[in-house]
């Protein structure tokens, strides 16, 4: 059957949310494939990625309207017309939220197949997981013996930093939303310091658990959490932007304190640093083999939430921007 014959079933967004998101925002929609042109090649996704920085992408009409969404997803070539693709191979691209998806080869990595959870390349080994080593390595860069903050350390980006961290030898303090959290990164992940931001005193047990302030806060939230630790921050710290989902379900999304944020940097020379991976691909190699040499022998631990259907994705949205997920959220495919 040529591929013209066939319907792809995709996430749109129907409605734009000016405040928390709904799954009544989305819908499950068809679309007809056409044939394969050369140089493309026919993708059955198995894992769709779930990641809360879409939610900013469905609100400011970056994502179109009543159209097919975008996610990286891991799937099986089923056709192809591309010298360098083969049916079976497996890849990793941006044509997710869908089940077939037509690939060009643009921004499409092989993902070995081998004894790895293919979890795995969603989250620790994918491109959420390279977001926390360059955020770290590059962005902050961290060394021994530093005090390191990291904020939404229950996620599939913050629970690869805080062990990170660990692993190259600072002293770690993490935040997180449920005590259920902070039980699974201190008990299975091993970070010794983790603060419940949700308590009413958890500006106090921050600094409490900071005694010395704070060197690098790999930050994931913004918001108050940012506030916080740039109150603690030391002179010369440095402060990696990786995310701030604080801000993504909220119509007043920027905090009323960036004056209080540019004059704790103006007199401690403090570095607040943006970035995006796509600058850093010289480091995927070292990347790929340190982190997956942790997980294999068991020095990073990582916790994986699996949804199935594709009518799964738009709750799943909703859960993981309301601060219920724990570890990486995906929706797996038939």
């Amino acid at each position: 059957m040529t591929s013209k014959h066939r319907i792809a079933r995709e996430v749109h967004i129907v409605r734009r949310p000016d405040g928390p998101l709904s799954a009544d925002d989305f819908v499950v929609a068809e679309q007809p494939l056409a044939d394969l042109a050369p140089g493309e090649f026919l993708i059955a996704n198995r894992l769709l990625s779930i990641d809360p920085v879409r939610r900013v992408f469905f609100a400011n009409g970056t994502a179109p309207l009543n159209a097919g969404l975008h996610s990286f997803a891991i799937g099986q070539v089923l056709e192809s017309r591309h010298p360098d693709y083969a049916p079976g191979e497996i890849v990793g691209h941006y044509r997710g939220l869908r089940d077939l998806a037509i690939g060009r080869g643009e921004e499409t990595r092989k993902i070995p197949v081998g004894e790895d959870p293919l979890e795995w390349h969603m989250g620790p080994l994918g491109v959420g997981g390279f977001f926390a080593y360059v955020g770290l390595i590059e962005a902050a860069r961290v060394r021994p013996g530093e005090s390191v903050l990291v904020s939404s350390a229950a996620g599939s980006v913050g629970s690869l930093a805080a062990q990170l961290a660990r692993l190259i030898g600072c002293r770690v303090v993490a935040t997180v939303g449920s005590p259920d959290k902070q039980a699974w990164l201190t008990d299975v992940a091993g970070v010794e310091r983790v603060i419940d931001y949700k308590r009413g005193d958890w500006r106090e047990r921050l600094a409490a658990a900071l005694p010395d302030g704070l060197d690098v806060y790999f930050d994931n939230v913004g918001g108050a959490q940012l506030d916080a630790a740039l109150s603690l921050i030391n002179p010369h710290g440095r402060v990696a932007v990786c995310g701030m989902v604080s801000t993504y379900d909220s119509v007043a999304p920027f905090s009323e304190r960036a004056g209080a944020w540019t004059w704790r940097m103006m007199t401690s020379q403090v570095e607040l640093k943006s970035y995006h991976v796509r600058d850093h691909q010289r480091l995927w190699p070292a990347f790929q083999r340190s982190v997956g040499d942790w997980l294999r022998s068991g020095a990073i631990r990582t916790e994986t939430q699996v949804l199935d259907s594709l009518e799964a994705v738009p709750q799943a949205f909703v859960d993981l921007i309301a601060g219920k997920g724990l570890g990486k959220t995906v929706v797996r495919l038939s």
